[in-house]
């Protein structure tokens, strides 16, 4: 909870991860939580933002239940509207994890890849739309993946609950790895608005 972390400037939120020694730790970053304020069920969910990129780097705009209906991680669900590994700053990842506790959870999900400027170039539009019968992800409009409740047979079909809202850039992890001399920092993830659109019979 530091404004060197996060901020709101012209308009736009910046979520900045820094090199500096805080609290024991090498780096620091930022998450904001729309959990207990906000939460969806169905609708097209849109965030346009632009990217950090460099080694170690783990952006994510991604969505949990606000109640875990069906059980703790993953068997209520998450949904991963994006997530970007910042040594392939051209490619981002859309993702559902959900099926059984852990170490047997599962997730399936695909990738966007643009062909020549990075995500960090330029601000672009991440998008789901959700509704009872599927989750479809999109880059600026272009649908690159999608899932319905027979996509996750034999397993439960957990979207069908409240969800609410996450944004943070992470450092490091078994994912993208740990950062290396070749990450510049200070690297920001910039947020130019969040935008959930329902059908007045989805609204709550």
């Amino acid at each position: 909870n530091r404004s060197q972390n996060a901020e709101i400037r012209e308009g736009k939120l910046f979520i900045i991860a820094r090199q500096e020694d805080y609290g024991g730790r090498d780096y620091t970053s930022a998450r904001l939580v729309s959990r207990g304020k906000v939460s969806w069920l169905y609708g097209r969910i849109e965030i346009k933002a632009r990217l950090p990129e460099g080694q170690g780097l783990w952006p994510a705009i991604w969505m949990l239940p606000a109640q875990n209906t069906y059980g703790g991680w993953p068997q209520s669900g998450e949904i991963d509207i994006m997530e970007l590994l910042g040594h392939e700053p051209q490619t981002v990842h859309g993702t559902v994890h959900y099926g059984e506790p852990w170490p047997d959870n599962s997730h399936t999900g695909d990738s966007y890849t643009r062909d020549a400027s990075s995500f960090a170039e330029t601000y672009n539009e991440f998008q789901i739309d959700w509704t009872p019968d599927s989750i479809k992800w999109y880059v600026n409009d272009r649908q690159f993946y999608s899932i319905t409740p027979d996509s996750l047979q034999p397993h439960r079909y957990p979207f069908d609950q409240p969800f609410y809202l996450l944004l943070n850039v992470a450092v490091g992890g078994n994912w993208p790895g740990n950062p290396d001399a070749s990450t510049d920092f200070p690297q920001t993830m910039s947020i130019e608005y969040v935008r959930v659109y329902q059908q007045e019979q989805y609204g709550d």
